[in-house]
């Protein structure tokens, strides 16, 4: 494990392996053993549970057939949830849990439904047998020309190994064809049970068993919502898709690829595609059988769309690898250029689909399964991740296998008809969908509707549709004819009301009557399939048998009615016998959806085999595959809401429209009712906003600098509060509203002639330590190899900032200290992140950003409070002679930079009459945001934007090196590059009333956006603003920042600036080494930049390698 003192900055990511978990030690060969760890660890934790209850879960999970109606799979869950993410025994069970829900299904399927044989007409005109075709081929015009490429799906032996292929096949090599589209249906159970020959009418079964009953209250318990139920849709027609000519044969394919998105072989992915940089056509998608569902699951395909797009601009804007670099040349004939771009096009769209899968996939396992299992109503983190790799436990040597490939089968077929779930407010709008598709019936008569009726209005509706799927609309939503796309307030409004809209139970007599006709089809389906009983499903899934009536659903009603109809249990049919059992008890960790108990069982272990047996979400969902960014985007966090990530998808198709913390957003498979009642039973209600969906606050930029100081002296200052306020305001220990900075800046202020020549000191001496350390010799006494960011730069202002404002940062002068520089200088950036920018920038991230700060503002609380209280138990009379006994203060060094850090401390307390909590805040505050200009990240910016300039202006940096070495004032010419290459700005949120700028004016809440360092280059107040002038008298104001003390930073870059200059001649190393990556994204073409693995996007660079061939001798 590596010294936290010696670890190395790099954002959003580690370089070290997380610390792999341990689950030895425990084994059900000792039940005993295991049961009493599990005692242990459960009392330890505060969880009241007796040794015996855990001896018979134990033994429930071991033994067979298991009991279903005892509950032990939703109680091991519920303790599951009470362990810690280290516990072993956690580890233990949940890999139990995984293992045997995956093997209770076969892996690959064995038995499949159909086979027809295929006749054609033998005549003079057709001697031969039809020769066989390329299932899968399209001709398209080439963006941007008139040259039309053939593009065909490789078939066999060739294949598509690194992408998803349209059809689902290839997903694995030894079986490519398994799961593909078009390909027959599995069955999971043997039937053998000889059931009626004439069986109970499919319309008596409805009407007696399944027919919602309007007068009682069926609504979920647990507050599921019905954006539970539209991401369950999207998942029954991603892996159903029943052939109307041949039932035994399903067009799509058997995995989770999101299919009703990008549809199920190239001609539908020609239909959404635009052909060019891998983006779909805006707000478009492929499967027009949901057009004829409630407009919710249509609103989250649209957001799927967009973050489709999304992906695709910025995968090509990092290009990593030069992977998506188009391969023709400059002197390309248009045929070579156009097979170039669609090459491009080609591998852009199968990353960012392998991306938007991933998410998809998340979504499903930290949003779905944990509204299926009610975790999301705990604190714990634990989800039930099938993509784990498990030792050898129950399956066999190899342990439990992955990515072996999956074929749907029948029996989930009729499993995955979630009618009963369907909200009240949607069964409104399908009664009246079908009202408009048959407009001879009426609300009365609807349960009467017949299927030739229903399929003829139905292939009507179906023929009247747009051919082009990118014309299509729903729900009354109208696109906008210019962009194609639908207006955010509408998608917004229908996402508001899905989220409010509680969803309903499972059970007898709990679908809608309006469904009768589909029901009924499904019964007559099963039937045709010849699927096994229900008793031998329950016998299949290692599930008690029901031996009566009462057990299969307790009503003496529904019981009396299924013996008339059926005479023994074992001859009732699994369809309908699915839906009409009793529904699970809710919860509060184990169960939320309350499905019947055989469903329950089946779509666990469903869920287990559709992501564990595909192979792209399990053996190849690699950094390789996806790029290191796409991995990280769709990378889940524990910490948020157990790894929730439903709320990004929302987040980054509407921005700005929800505020980061909604409450609704964050878990939108529960209702807003519903989540206001979690987190404030688990006391976490304080971190959430409960504000309905708003346009997003207006925004207002302004670069005159005569225009900023105005707004800044003028009237409406006091209008306008610098954004890191109300963004503090979001953590635990929010700043005082009467915090000022400016108290800091004038102490600086007095000590800024010790500071100069303290910071050249500091600078020189650890940058010189650092030099030694960090420089790698690629040839001896000659060439040498540095990141300048990482190893020098970032170090260095960890060091500038920890001593000025006295953190409890560990060096020469703190051989105590608990920090590392990388701890300090992380904390420093992620509150200045947060402060600055975590409200208006990507409300994707905000949550997470705002725990980070919050994370870094515990960390330097809890050291800063403890010196700072040393401090000023040294300020009295008895305090100064116990420190000369002592000698707490001779680490620190005389006119040192944190000397002048104990004095800023000693001075903050005076004036703050010994309030050590105000001086606490001051110092993390003012390191963060309001002490020196820019921060710790811009500093690191500031640097590394005026060295990039001098680098690119050979004559200037001559001059800078020169005068460096004869010890002259380089200062203007840091300034100057600053002035020319910043592109700093600062926020301020009105606070009250209205204000008016150059761009307009802003209500209040709404952001005025101070461009600083535009200001610096503006023609009307600069002269000659993009010449050079070292010697250009000017107010540092514009081209740095409103906020800290700005002489400061000048004097810490310049002096960087002298020290590197010192290094002989210093170059970017050679290639991409040697280049700052970087990349513009957003209406503002802001410059984000990517950590050293390319997965992290910040806005300050933090890795950048140099060559030198020395040290200057001065």
């Amino acid at each position: 494990m590596t010294d936290k003192f010696e670890e190395k900055y790099i954002p959003g990511d580690s370089y070290a392996d997380d610390e792999p978990e341990g689950g030895e030690g425990y084994s059900f060969d000792k039940p005993l053993e295991l049961a009493a760890g599990l005692f242990k660890e459960l009392t330890s934790v505060g969880k009241e549970v007796s040794l015996p209850e855990i001896v018979k879960v134990i033994q429930s999970i071991t033994t067979k057939p298991l009991d279903d109606k005892s509950g032990g799979t939703e109680i091991l869950i519920g303790l599951l949830t009470a362990l810690s993410s280290k516990s072993k025994i956690r580890k233990l069970l949940t890999h139990h849990l995984i293992d045997s829900l995956w093997d209770t299904l076969q892996h690959p399927p064995l038995t499949y439904v159909g086979g027809d044989v295929k006749y054609e007409v033998v005549d003079e005109n057709n001697p031969d047998p039809t020769k066989p075709k390329r299932s899968d081929t399209i001709t398209f015009k080439a963006p941007d020309s008139d040259i039309v490429l053939r593009e065909s799906v490789p078939q066999a032996p060739d294949g598509l190994y690194q992408y998803r292929t349209p059809d689902g096949s290839y997903n694995t090599m030894l079986h490519p064809h398994l799961g593909r589209a078009g390909t027959p249906y599995a069955k999971t159970v043997r039937p053998v049970k000889r059931l009626q020959g004439v069986k109970p009418d499919p319309g008596l079964l409805f009407d007696l068993l399944m027919a919602r009953d309007d007068t009682k209250n069926i609504e979920n318990d647990a507050g599921i919502s019905a954006m539970f139920y539209y991401h369950a849709t999207i998942i029954i027609h991603d892996i159903f898709r029943t052939n109307r000519l041949d039932h035994n044969i399903s067009d799509t394919s058997s995995y989770l690829d999101l299919a009703p998105l990008y549809g199920s072989s190239l001609k539908d992915q020609l239909e959404i595609r635009t052909m060019k940089e891998g983006k779909l056509k805006p707000d478009t998608f492929s499967e027009k059988r949901l057009l004829g569902q409630p407009p919710g699951v249509n609103v989250m395909l649209v957001l799927y769309n967009r973050f489709h797009n999304y992906v695709a601009e910025v995968l090509l804007k990092i290009n990593e690898n030069g992977r998506f670099t188009l391969t023709s040349g400059p002197n390309a004939t248009p045929e070579e250029r156009a097979k170039a771009v669609a090459k491009q096009d080609h591998d852009i769209f199968n990353v960012a689909r392998l991306v938007v899968n991933g998410l998809y996939i998340n979504i499903a396992l930290h949003d779905y399964l944990r509204a299926i299992t009610n975790t999301h109503a705990s604190k714990s983190d634990w989800t039930l991740d099938p993509r784990v790799e498990i030792e050898k436990q129950m399956f066999d040597d190899q342990g439990t296998p992955r990515g072996v490939g999956n074929q749907v089968s029948v029996e989930f077929n009729l499993l995955y008809r979630f009618h009963s779930m369907i909200s009240k407010r949607d069964e409104k709008w399908t009664n009246d969908f079908f009202l408009k598709l048959l407009p001879n019936r009426t609300q009365a008569d609807l349960d009467k509707i017949t299927w030739e009726e229903l399929g003829r209005a139905m292939m009507e509706y179906e023929r009247n549709l747009p051919k082009d799927p990118s014309v299509r609309e729903f729900g009354n939503l109208k696109r906008d004819q210019s962009t194609g796309k639908f207006k955010d307030e509408d998608l917004v409004r229908l996402l508001k009301e899905s989220m409010d809209d509680p969803a309903c139970i499972f059970g007898a007599r709990t679908i809608p009557k309006v469904l009768r006709t589909v029901e009924i089809l499904g019964i007559q389906q099963a039937r045709k399939w010849q699927v096994a009983s229900l008793n031998e499903f329950r016998d299949f899934f290692g599930l008690k048998r029901h031996e009566t009536f009462t057990d299969i659903n307790s009503d003496p009603d529904i019981a009396g009615l299924l013996q008339k109809l059926y005479t023994d249990p074992d001859m009732v049919e699994l369809y309908p016998g699915l839906m009409i059992e009793n529904a699970k008890p809710m919860r509060k960790t184990g169960c939320g959806i309350r499905p019947t108990y055989s469903l329950g069982r089946a779509v666990l272990s469903d869920a287990i085999t559709l992501v564990r047996s595909d192979r792209f979400n399990t053996l190849d969902y690699t950094v390789s595959n996806l790029t290191a960014w796409g991995y990280n985007e769709v990378q889940y966090d524990n910490k948020t809401l157990g790894g929730s990530m439903l709320y990004k998808l929302i987040q980054r198709g509407l921005p700005g429209w929800f505020p980061f913390n909604s409450v609704a957003v964050m878990q939108p498979m529960y209702t807003k009712k519903a989540n206001t009642e979690i987190a404030t039973s688990l006391g976490t209600i304080s971190q959430f906003s409960i504000v309905d969906p708003s346009p997003p606050p207006s925004f207002v930029s302004v670069s005159n600098p005569k225009t900023i100081e105005g707004i800044l002296s003028g009237g409406s200052a006091t209008s306008l509060v610098p954004i890191y306020l109300p963004a503090f305001a979001y953590l635990n220990k929010p700043i005082s509203e009467n915090y000022k900075p400016t108290t800091l800046t004038t102490i600086l202020t007095k000590h800024s002639s010790t500071l100069q020549s303290a910071i050249a000191k500091l600078v020189q001496e650890e940058g010189n330590r650092l030099l030694a350390k960090e420089s790698f010799p690629l040839r001896k006494d000659s060439l040498y190899q540095l990141d300048i960011l990482r190893d020098l730069v970032i170090p260095l202002t960890a060091r500038f900032l920890g001593d000025l404002f006295y953190l409890d940062l560990r060096s020469e002068e703190n051989t105590d200290g608990k920090l590392s520089n990388t701890e300090v200088y992380r904390s420093l950036v992620d509150l200045n992140t947060w402060g600055m920018e975590g409200l208006t920038d990507d409300a994707a991230f905000a949550w997470n950003r705002r725990r980070y700060a919050q994370e870094a503002l515990d960390l330097l609380g809890s050291t800063t409070d403890g010196l700072v209280k040393e401090v000023g138990s040294g300020m009295g009379l008895l305090g100064a002679a116990t420190l000369l006994v002592v000698g707490w203060d001779n680490e620190i060094k005389k006119s040192g930079v944190r000397e002048v850090g104990w004095k800023v401390v000693q001075e903050l307390l005076r004036g703050s009459s010994g309030e050590e909590k105000k001086v606490g805040e001051q110092l993390w505050a003012g390191a963060a945001v309001g002490g020196i200009a820019g921060g710790a990240g811009g500093l690191v910016r500031g640097f590394t934007k005026v060295l990039e300039h001098m680098f690119g202006n050979k004559g200037v940096w001559d001059e800078v090196k020169g005068k460096v070495g004869k010890g002259e004032d380089v200062s203007g010419y840091v300034v100057e590059a600053v002035r020319l290459t910043s592109e700093y700005r600062e926020i301020r949120v009105v606070k009250e009333g209205d204000v008016n700028v150059e761009g307009g004016k802003v209500g209040k809440g709404g952001f005025v956006v101070l461009k600083t360092g535009d200001a610096g280059r503006d023609a009307s107040q600069v002269p000659e603003p993009t010449k050079f002038n070292a010697n250009r008298k000017q107010d540092y104001l514009t081209a740095s920042t409103t906020t800290g003390n700005k002489e400061l930073a000048v004097v810490f870059v310049t002096e960087l600036i002298k020290l590197v200059a010192g290094l002989k001649n210093l170059r970017p190393a050679p290639g991409e080494m040697g280049k700052l990556k970087s990349v513009r994204l957003g209406p503002d073409s802001r410059e984000y930049f990517l950590n050293d693995t390319w997965s992290h996007l910040s806005f300050d660079p933090s890795t950048w390698k140099v060559h030198y061939d020395g040290i200057v001798t001065k």
